[in-house]
């Protein structure tokens, strides 16, 4: 298992520079790949979960029922915005139709945050009965798997979402430099 994680981040590190590429031609409000990704694989995870049957089952479709919403809420005020790091870290002054969709964007999610953040209170209660039916069952993947997405939002409400609306504030304040 090492081994395998090993070589996958020497892909990852590989396939980053023709990530890069790739998303500079789309233009920097996409969602970068890797978080893309994840939020794929962990709703592929899910989904498994939901066919282990029993308790463990039924408490992962609930997850699914109450994380799915919230992933494609994610998907449109929270992550297309980090796209744009690249550009912005880059040196110089960011476009002027960079600046604005930035802050755009960043204000549809400030007033969009305190919604999701309770959504995040929902799907953490909703993963620890997943959780607790799972370890009933002696089912260990779906219990690591609520523990996954628990970590998960716990980066997204440290990391992802201030650094989204930092970029906002930075695009203001470029704004008014000018």
């Amino acid at each position: 298992m090492r081994l395998a994680l090993i070589a996958g981040a020497g892909l990852v590190v590989a396939a980053s520079h023709v990530w890069a590429a790739s998303e500079a031609a789309k233009g920097p409000m996409t969602i970068p790949e890797p978080l893309r990704v994840e939020h794929h694989e962990l709703f592929e995870e899910l989904e498994k979960a939901t066919k282990a049957g029993g308790k463990t089952g039924a408490a992962a479709a609930k997850v699914r029922d109450v994380l799915r919403p919230h992933f494609e809420k994610e998907e449109r005020y929270a992550l297309p915005q980090l796209g744009a790091l690249d550009s912005v870290t880059g040196g110089g002054t960011p476009r002027a139709e960079l600046t604005a969709d930035l802050i755009r964007r960043s204000d549809a999610f400030r007033a969009e945050l305190p919604k999701m953040l309770e959504e995040h209170k929902r799907i953490g209660a909703a993963l620890h009965e997943m959780e607790r039916a799972a370890e009933s069952e002696k089912k260990a993947g779906p219990a690591r798997l609520a523990e996954k997405i628990l970590g998960h939002a716990m980066m997204e409400e440290k990391v992802l979402y201030p650094a989204s609306l930092l970029l906002g504030e930075y695009a203001k304040a470029t704004e008014k430099a000018k």
